[in-house]
């Protein structure tokens, strides 16, 4: 009489054992976590290309690089069913701003991770140093002052957003100073 406990008896290990048995996943789901893919912004700036005064014609670059272990299309089965896409980048443009050359939002290639890179004591040449990095560059003619918003994402490494000013002053690299005014905002 009262049949079996479905909860218990099909889907769980038995009460007293339970905690025994979920103790051993969580060091590989962090595993799993830091092996993963990740976006992250290397540069965003704006340099100025037109020579005459009031010309306002500017060069937007965008960095970015996955700094994860896999590469942004995790396995080369998804490369070959063709089931994730490349890097997805799209600007932004202020009011009264035009796109002299690139697209608003364009789609780009796969970024490697850093499973396939060689160590610096490896006898084998690494002929793709920068396989885990891609520049993205489109000329803008805008107003100085103007902020152009530019975005990166992949569907499995995830998203970049950057925010820049058209201005004269220098943009922000890694590694630089974070007091230094510049012409960067990472959102």
């Amino acid at each position: 009489i009262g049949g079996w406990n479905r909860f218990h008896a099909f889907s769980h290990p038995p009460p007293a054992f339970l905690e025994r048995e979920i103790a051993r996943f969580p060091s590989w789901l962090v595993w799993q976590a830091l092996v993963s893919p990740k976006l992250e912004l290397v540069h965003a700036g704006a340099e100025r290309v037109g020579g005459r005064e009031g010309d306002d014609t500017w060069k937007v670059t965008l960095v970015v690089q996955n700094t994860g272990w896999l590469p942004a299309y995790v396995s080369k089965r998804a490369l070959e069913r063709k089931t994730v896409r490349g890097v997805v980048a799209e600007i932004a443009l202020p009011d009264g701003a035009t796109l002299v050359t690139g697209k608003a939002r364009d789609e780009h290639g796969q970024l490697e991770g850093r499973s396939n890179k060689h160590t610096g004591v490896s006898f084998w040449p690494d002929y793709h140093i920068t396989d885990d990095r891609m520049k993205l560059e489109w000329v803008v003619r805008g107003k100085a002052g103007s902020t152009v918003g530019l975005l990166a994402r992949h569907e499995k490494a995830g998203v970049v957003r950057a925010s820049v000013l058209l201005s004269w002053r220098r943009t922000l690299r890694e590694g630089d100073d974070a007091g230094v005014e510049t012409g960067l905002r990472v959102l």
